[in-house]
């Protein structure tokens, strides 16, 4: 699936809007768990084949806990938290709801209240950087691999997507440091193409 109309003046405005609101998305996740965090920078691709979203999420590994929300007004698609399953236990047991070998109550809610925080931010990032008001949908769970993800939670996996990786700190302080306890996940948003075209319309650099 294409996009056209997407050059490199667009394609640098797709990767501005990629960087500030993924940007603030993992500034919020950090604050909630209040843990340092690191982020890879962000990426926007554009002219992405179909099954390639659910190829990336399964790079993450086969056992994955997602949470997704649709994004909705002048921005419709789709945005991932996405983590293995062993990372996603430590990020409810960061936020004080181990899930005890199952995925239920305060563990699945805490892992829900992490995704609607990250798209808030997000959305908030972006609606100040285009100068729209921006809405979400309530927050949606699934287990199991990447395709099993996509279906359950994605609507508009299409030809562009914005995505970064993150470290957490599983520790009790101090920053991301190699060898020591962490977490790592994926923030992944999926914008309908003709609606983000319209909003990079906005952007000095379209």
């Amino acid at each position: 699936m294409s996009a056209p109309g997407f050059g490199p003046r667009e394609l640098d405005a797709l990767q501005e809007l990629a960087s500030i609101g993924c940007g603030q998305a993992i500034t919020a996740l950090g604050r909630l768990a209040r843990r340092p965090i690191h982020m890879d920078v962000p990426e926007a691709w554009v002219g992405a084949e179909t099954g390639a979203i659910a190829a990336f999420l399964g790079g993450l590994g086969q056992d994955l806990v997602a949470v997704g929300v649709k994004l909705e007004g002048p921005l419709t698609g789709d945005l991932l938290l996405a983590l293995q399953e062993r990372d996603a236990e430590a990020l409810a047991a960061v936020l004080g709801f181990p899930p005890g070998g199952a995925w239920a109550g305060m563990a699945e809610s805490a892992l829900l209240e992490s995704g609607n925080i990250v798209g808030s931010a997000f959305v908030s990032a972006v609606a100040a950087l285009v100068g729209e008001k921006l809405l979400l949908s309530v927050p949606g769970f699934a287990r199991g691999s990447g395709r099993e993800c996509v279906e359950r939670l994605v609507s508009h996996a299409g030809s562009i997507a914005l995505a970064t990786r993150f470290v957490l700190s599983t520790g009790a302080d101090g920053p991301v440091v190699a060898g020591e306890p962490a977490l790592e996940g994926l923030i992944l948003v999926m914008p309908e193409p003709a609606r983000v075209a319209k909003l990079l319309s906005h952007l000095d650099l379209r």
